[in-house]
């Protein structure tokens, strides 16, 4: 992520406009590497703490908070250790920071905050949801928090239905959050809670847009589910990859693009929502990924979408039909 904003974001700022007092600058914002420093060895001294590291802001960056805790806490345990990191900062005066939270049982986990989340209306959900999340899902969990929005991000490798079905189960989610579950070249990402419904979406296009029977499976796909619309994007697996853009036509690939595309049109209607789906010819013979066919269930084909007109937008709907 990049520079967090948080309450402590304009500290030296209000600092150099005391630039008539140069003692209050040296007081202000002099000896970051040492505050740093400071910073660390007392977050060390937390009985929770396992480690901490503390990175020394920059030009291009703020300054950012790395603690492992220990134990297996519970949410207002966690909530307890937040507080007691505010402390430290606060006694030292130190900048607005971004705070990692890793669990020392598991390093691959990560909860991200800034420094208002202390007092966040929400810090109680985001902290009950984030020991949810880790304790069940199989994948590594990085869980980004800013007031308003977050992302919940799942490195599931091939037990991504697993988590898929386990994220389901937990029933969390709001406006605001964002799950992005990833196997490979793989990725399904929904928006707010994650509902039975989006778990049979997930399985449907799952075993049927890279199935080995097709004679154009997807090599690599992304699902969308978002609130009012689902998309899919398709990496066709054309034979004689990588194929020039001008040589894939439908007289040379429609028979066998018909029954990818069929399988994802059908896989889709689960969302009950419109569909937009992306047919790609990925690196196009050096060229960037070539986006062949394009089409929207509830919508016409738009004309001159295409610079080579192919023809397979409207082909596409005529499938559909």
């Amino acid at each position: 992520m990049g520079t967090f904003g948080g309450r402590r974001a304009v500290a030296c700022a209000s600092a150099l406009l005391a630039v008539l007092l140069p003692g209050s600058l040296l007081t202000a914002c002099s000896d970051p590497i040492d505050q740093s420093h400071t910073v660390q060895t007392q977050l060390n001294r937390i009985d929770a703490v396992t480690d901490a590291q503390v990175t020394t802001p920059s030009d291009s960056t703020g300054a950012v908070i790395e603690v492992v805790y220990n134990d297996d806490p519970t949410a207002r345990e966690l909530a307890a250790l937040v507080k007691e990191i505010d402390a430290v900062t606060d006694r030292e005066d130190y900048p607005s920071y971004r705070l990692d939270l890793v669990p020392a049982q598991d390093d691959g986990d990560r909860l991200t905050v800034d420094d208002t989340f202390v007092d966040s209306d929400d810090r109680s959900t985001v902290l009950e949801n984030w020991l949810s999340t880790t304790s069940v899902l199989l994948g590594d969990v990085h869980y980004t928090f800013e007031p308003g929005t977050e992302t919940i991000e799942v490195e599931a490798g091939p037990g991504i239905l697993h988590d898929v079905g386990e994220a389901s189960r937990i029933g969390y989610g709001y406006a605001g959050t964002e799950w992005t579950f990833r196997n490979g070249d793989t990725s399904f990402v929904v928006s707010g809670r994650v509902s039975p419904t989006d778990v049979d979406l997930f399985q449907d296009v799952q075993r049927s847009v890279s199935s080995e029977v097709l004679p154009a499976p997807a090599t690599a796909w992304r699902l969308e589910r978002r609130a009012r619309q689902v998309l899919l994007d398709l990496d066709v697996g054309l034979e004689g990859t990588p194929v020039p853009p001008a040589r894939v036509t439908i007289p040379r690939y429609g028979e066998a693009v018909s029954r990818l595309a069929s399988a994802a049109m059908t896989a889709t209607e689960a969302a009950s929502l419109p569909v937009t789906l992306r047919l790609i010819n990925p690196g196009a013979a050096g060229q960037g990924d070539d986006v062949f066919g394009y089409w929207v269930s509830d919508e016409r084909p738009v004309r001159g979408r295409d610079p080579l007109v192919r023809g397979w937008d409207l082909w596409l709907e005529k499938l559909a039909g």
